[in-house]
């Protein structure tokens, strides 16, 4: 499956293949990023990391940090 992911912190978009069945968490790790550092968003709602990837869907991923 071929899907794309914005990354707006580094200003890229990356055309990714993943495998069928993929969920966000496997999105994540393919592109080098921790889930908990990351929100996910889907058709402009963030969606959770265990949820299935479509084929051609277009993902945005937020990074996320605190300096507490």
């Amino acid at each position: 499956m071929n899907i794309t992911v914005k990354l707006p912190r580094n200003n890229e978009t990356k055309k990714i293949q993943i495998e069928n069945g993929s969920k966000g968490e496997d999105v994540l790790k393919k592109i080098n990023l921790k889930p908990d550092t990351t929100i996910i968003i889907c058709d402009n709602h963030p969606i959770p990391i265990d949820e299935e990837i479509k084929d051609g869907q277009e993902l945005t991923i937020l990074q996320v940090s605190s300096r507490g």
